[in-house]
């Protein structure tokens, strides 16, 4: 799938009336659209110029110019992948027929979520999160469910090379080191659907002190996405009421990860000796 077709799917649903007709258009006409002015556009899907410079922009592109270049040089010829197959990994929690069919599916599926994420993670972006948690006095991770695990997961590896990071379970506990954030400080969200109540309470008042807010949420929009300094996007299109944190929990790993490499890699003269001393003594009590 290309990207900006994974984009438009991942959004697809929250798209109001006139989105709809530029992304059904993009979806089936992809090749018109590089024949076509905007104002022949517009035309053609009842939509107006201004409609498709904003649907543009909400692709990340800075308008209808900049998504025909990137598309160009990006190589891709086709809107529709011709294996169908790669449509049907997102799948629910049942109907499979054997233990191996399940293997083979949540593997892919999980794959899929990273490779997906690739795609539309914006690499400044991502250099901006990682400057920032370089730069930060205190990170506090913060998520809710298996966002949570998330979190810890998050908390554990920056203090495995000397950060002074912090992650809780409980909300009130969430709220209390929230409040308690500097303006040197960084709080980095984890939220899947990017519209948790007590997320949103703690970003609003990290948002009050000054603190800067990294969030990793689906792509689209969503309200924790929208009010962060940072935003960085997941792409995990799955059954939010049933399997929804599977490969979306994998994305959400997967994002951690480059944020972790990144700051080790940015400070890795002095974060080397870090983790040598830290894997030393934990060492000492393996069998």
């Amino acid at each position: 799938m290309d990207d900006y077709t994974l984009k438009i799917k991942e959004i697809y649903d929250e798209l109001n009336p006139t989105e709809i007709k530029i992304a059904d258009y993009l979806l089936t006409n992809i090749d018109d659209v590089f024949n076509l002015s905007i104002q022949e556009l517009a035309e053609k899907t009842g939509a107006s110029q201004a409609a498709w410079v904003r649907f543009c922009k909400l692709l990340g592109y800075s308008g209808l110019k900049e998504f025909k270049k990137t598309y160009i040089m990006s190589g891709l010829n086709k809107v529709k992948n011709e294996n169908n197959d790669e449509e049907q990994l997102y799948t629910d929690i049942k109907g499979y027929t054997s233990v191996e069919s399940i293997v083979e599916n949540v593997s892919l599926l999980n794959a899929k979520a990273i490779t997906d994420t690739q795609k539309i993670l914006d690499i400044k972006s991502v250099e901006q999160a990682v400057r920032a948690i370089s730069q930060a006095k205190k990170i506090l991770f913060l998520g809710a469910g298996a966002s949570g695990l998330v979190a810890q997961d998050a908390a554990y590896k920056f203090t495995r090379i000397g950060k002074y990071s912090i992650a809780a379970s409980d909300f009130h506990i969430q709220l209390t080191h929230t409040s308690l954030l500097q303006k040197e400080d960084v709080v980095v969200i984890i939220s899947y659907s990017g519209r948790t109540k007590e997320m949103i309470e703690c970003l609003d008042i990290a948002k009050e002190i000054g603190c800067p807010v990294i969030s990793i949420t689906k792509y689209g929009k969503n309200e924790i996405g929208s009010k962060a300094d940072i935003p960085l996007f997941i792409s995990a299109p799955e059954i939010e009421k049933r399997s929804g944190a599977m490969g979306s929990r994998i994305a959400q790993l997967a994002v951690v990860d480059i944020l972790f490499t990144g700051v080790a890699n940015r400070e890795y003269e002095s974060i080397e000796a870090i983790l040598k001393r830290t894997s030393e003594y934990t060492a000492e009590h393996k069998i």
